[in-house]
């Protein structure tokens, strides 16, 4: 395994579990909701964080 190739999946794996702590935490979203965003930033990897960040975390209902 080359060393480059070897950091990204690190960089990716620590993004993965950064996003899934943000979705479990999020009050947004019920648990249906959750699972699916785990879905996403699972199958897309980078970019399904990405949307998560973008479109994923919304306001906070009061």
């Amino acid at each position: 395994m080359e060393p480059i190739s070897f950091s990204f999946g690190i960089v990716g794996l620590v993004v993965f579990i950064i996003t899934v702590v943000s979705i479990a935490k999020s009050t947004n979203h019920g648990v249906v909701g959750k699972f699916l965003w785990i879905l996403v930033a699972f199958f897309l990897s980078i970019f399904g964080s990405i949307l998560w960040l973008i479109f994923g975390r919304g306001k906070v209902r009061s």
